[in-house]
């Protein structure tokens, strides 16, 4: 982690939560003070998380205001699969309003596109359980970017496999109105209960 100057082995669990509210705080524009809270940190710390981040990711700052940006002109933003959500009030004359809508306009196109990357994954998985002559594994539910699935012990190591290369592949689909550079990273985990996860270790 960048900001810590911890190894990528060796982050934990509680590392990357604190990094993902940085991320989303610079990414949403959520501010120090609200950072602050989040981390359970001093303003003046959250404030110089932010200023390290933005310094390392630049690219990160670019991409929220060129998408902005491209919304206040059309009107609309869009998903990386086309999906298009109109913003009424992205050039508001409300200071509330506006930023409201500057948010969803990034929110929409990150987290939109990872929908739309997860809706195409678990098409893909179905359609391989569908004509599979072992296995017979369901989806229970999609939060967010995580597929959670009811399968059979003796089934879950080649299930597994197959979810982590659909999932990963997505990378290279022709389909996407913009073609990704970064590697789509799964992690598996396993359990007899959704509360009850631990990472799964590839064989």
């Amino acid at each position: 982690m960048a900001r810590k100057g911890i190894p990528s082995e060796q982050v934990k669990h509680a590392d990357r939560e604190q990094a993902k509210r940085i991320v989303y705080s610079v990414v949403y524009g959520a501010g120090k003070e609200r950072l602050a809270h989040c981390l359970g940190t001093t303003t003046l710390q959250a404030s110089q998380f932010i200023e390290s981040f933005m310094q390392k990711y630049k690219k990160v700052y670019e991409f929220t205001k060129k998408t902005i940006e491209e919304c206040r002109n059309k009107g609309y933003v869009v998903s990386i699969m086309g999906r298009k959500r109109p913003l009424a009030n992205i050039n508001a004359q409300d200071y509330k309003l506006r930023t409201q809508a500057e948010r969803q306009a990034v929110n929409f196109v990150v987290q939109g596109s990872a929908a739309d990357l997860c809706k195409m994954a678990m098409v893909e998985i179905f359609t391989a359980v569908v004509v599979s002559p072992t296995l017979t594994a369901r989806l229970i539910a999609q939060i967010h970017d995580e597929l959670l699935f009811e399968v059979e012990d003796s089934q879950i190591q080649e299930f597994s496999a197959l979810v982590k290369r659909t999932m990963e592949s997505l990378q290279q689909t022709t389909t996407l109105e913009v073609p990704l550079k970064v590697p789509l990273k799964v992690i598996l985990t396993t359990g007899k209960s959704w509360g009850c996860m631990t990472e799964l270790q590839e064989m």
